[in-house]
């Protein structure tokens, strides 16, 4: 009577035993999904460390073109005073090498303005993506949460049913016991 009762408990037992195992090695590999995506970011982190250092470095280049032409202007301005005879000579020369410093300094405007267009899109990019895979991992989560919560219930209810079974044939069991005995 009671090795069946406990037989069917050690099944039950077993099975809720494979079941939790079950979902502990999805959530494992759910967590190590998790971890390659946290790898990823902190990769993608670096990258943008360095276009930042990139920029600095174009920041430090703007600064020296712009003093550049900050020391041509005063070096053509002093020599026209000093030179009159030669100061449309020299003035074109500076103006010249002016105009190139300036040319060249709005290039790499145009090339800090444009670096820093691609970094913020790829930036935005790289979030969207992330938040994207984050939230595709939060919800594989949750539906292995629900499933493993409907399997521990519906192993409930069958461990239920089962025990009602074995208490019902335990009463048979004891009801036939009495018949026979009163039988003698």
């Amino acid at each position: 009577m009671s090795s069946a009762k406990e037989e069917c408990e050690r099944a039950a037992e077993n099975r809720i035993k494979r079941v939790r195992d079950k979902y502990e090695v999805e959530l494992q590999e759910l967590e190590r999904s998790e971890r390659k995506l946290q790898e990823r970011c902190n990769e993608l982190k670096g990258q943008l460390s360095e276009a930042e250092g990139e920029i600095v470095h174009l920041r430090g280049l703007l600064r020296q073109k712009e003093q550049e032409a900050e020391d041509i202007r005063k070096v053509r301005d002093q020599l026209a005073q000093e030179r009159s005879s030669l100061s449309e000579v020299i003035r074109q020369e500076f103006a010249d090498r002016l105009v190139a410093t300036e040319e060249e300094n709005k290039r790499l405007k145009g090339e800090m303005a444009e670096l820093r267009a691609r970094q913020r899109l790829e930036l935005d990019r790289l979030t969207r993506d992330k938040e994207q895979e984050l939230e595709e991992v939060h919800k594989r989560v949750k539906t292995a949460i629900v499933k493993k919560e409907e399997t521990v219930n519906s192993l409930r209810k069958q461990y239920e049913a089962a025990m009602k079974r074995a208490d019902h044939l335990e009463a048979l069991l004891e009801q036939q016991r009495k018949q026979l005995l009163a039988a003698k």
